[in-house]
């Protein structure tokens, strides 16, 4: 009579010890879903309105376009830009070596100019907060309106 109630002790255990398992494993946390890959805005132009966090003056035309080939141009507030940009994953952009014009203009429009190209340099991110188009680098942080 023991082994009996043994044997069906250690059956009752086989069956009871695998719904266990099985309910214990639907339990686990659900893990979050990786953030959503935005998709770059190509073919529209970018005004700047900050520069490291402070306005740029509205009166300062610096601009910024991406075509549908990579082609990025703009105007720095004083002279005339390009080079090949890409947006790769995890929303980052990849930027080629600048064209630029030479033109000289006063010492507060030529900081912006380098800040505005220096913030692009070094594998920066982007993002799209409120309509507005967000560039953090190692360099510097630009933050941007669409133009019309």
């Amino acid at each position: 009579m023991k082994f009996t109630l043994f044997r069906a002790a250690v059956a009752l255990g086989a069956i009871v010890l695998p719904i266990a398992a099985s309910a214990a494993s639907q339990t686990e946390p659900v893990k979050p879903m990786p953030p959503q890959q935005k998709n770059f805005p190509l073919d529209q132009t970018w005004q700047l309105r900050e520069l490291n966090g402070k306005p740029v003056s509205a009166d300062l035309d610096v601009s910024l376009k991406i075509d549908g080939a990579f082609r990025a141009s703009g105007y720095t507030g004083c002279n005339s830009w390009s080079a090949t940009m890409y947006p790769v994953k995890d929303q980052h952009l990849a930027v080629g070596p600048f064209a630029l014009t030479k033109k000289q203009c006063d010492k507060e429009t030529m900081a912006t100019e380098m800040g505005f190209l220096s913030a692009l340099l070094q594998y920066p991110s982007w993002d799209l907060v409120n309509g507005e188009l967000v560039i953090k680098g190692p360099r510097g942080t630009l933050r941007l309106a669409r133009s019309l």
